[in-house]
């Protein structure tokens, strides 16, 4: 697999990350679904979603760009979302209005057939992705600068695919520089999402059920303390929360209840050359925009 980058400015400069593709049960369905992308020929929709990687992002940029996007949806729905961003720090806010995108969105393509949207511009559904990448974006800086990643979404590919078990078996949290993993496809949020996003007053729990070609490459890795304090944090979350996960059928033990992503793909090479990662970092710090996916 090769990914192509570039800059917003140049699409003439261009940088090609090559991946090879990892030979595991779900990698031959993603693929597959991979293949029905390109051959519907759906845009990328998100090429700059870059994470910690360049400066081109900033956290007053994001909360303005949050604020913006809750004005063009109250200008087509006057007074849907009563809330505004006042503070980068306010999760509780955010989660408020992520719920805005779950209830709106409705559960994974819903919203291409829900009435609601029937008497809407089409420019509004860009806008709800917008808020949602956005609202995610910005959680990313909860310590810190954000862990570098590039996240890679095609707009309205359908999902249709179903995980199955053996899926479920190749999950992890423990992120490994230069992997490419899968991106959760559903609507909603996973228990590390909700361990995270201090959300026990917002319970929308939607275990991974879906999966689409949509990917994220990474660009650090996940030492062996922060797995397992991943692991003891989702933990005490379920227990806080085990009335309302047994209620919806999921035992603590349960196989669907999974963290993380599937791994997909292991950077090979970077321009005929082998690179250290600090020196890779720099390399992509140049680049703010995703060009192409291409596999073969």
């Amino acid at each position: 697999m090769i990914v192509k980058l570039c800059r917003a400015d140049d699409c003439n400069d261009t940088l090609d990350l090559r991946y090879d593709l990892l030979d595991n049960a779900f990698v031959p369905k993603w693929i597959k679904e991979f293949q029905k992308t390109q051959m519907r020929n759906d845009p990328i929709s998100t090429r700059d979603q870059f994470y910690g990687i360049n400066t081109e992002w900033t956290v007053e940029r994001v909360t303005h760009d949050i604020n913006s996007c809750i004005q063009s949806i109250n200008a087509v729905v006057p007074g849907l979302i009563t809330e505004t961003l006042n503070d980068a720090r306010d999760q509780e806010t955010l989660n408020r209005l992520h719920s805005y995108f779950e209830l709106y969105h409705g559960k994974v393509d819903q919203w291409l057939m829900d009435p609601w949207w029937r008497d809407k511009p089409v420019s509004l559904r860009s806008v709800w992705s917008d808020l949602n990448n956005l609202i995610h974006r910005l959680e990313g800086y909860r310590s810190g600068e954000p862990k570098p990643r590039i996240k890679i979404c095609w707009y309205d590919t359908p999902k249709t695919e179903k995980l199955s078990q053996e899926d479920y078996n190749l999950f992890t949290h423990q992120y490994r520089f230069g992997m490419v993993y899968s991106l959760y496809s559903d609507v909603g949020k996973d228990l590390m999402s909700l361990t995270y996003d201090d959300d026990d007053h917002h319970l929308d729990f939607v275990n991974p059920t879906f999966f689409s070609s949509d990917i994220q490459l990474m660009f650090h890795t996940v030492s062996d303390d922060q797995n397992e304090k991943i692991k003891r944090d989702c933990a005490a979350f379920y227990d806080r929360n085990q009335n309302y996960f047994m209620g919806h059928g999921f035992s603590k033990y349960d196989t669907r209840l999974v963290t993380g992503s599937i791994p997909i793909a292991q950077l090979e090479r970077f321009n005929h050359h082998r690179h250290d990662e600090k020196e890779l970092l720099e390399m992509l710090s140049r680049y703010n925009r995703t060009q192409s996916v291409s596999i073969f």
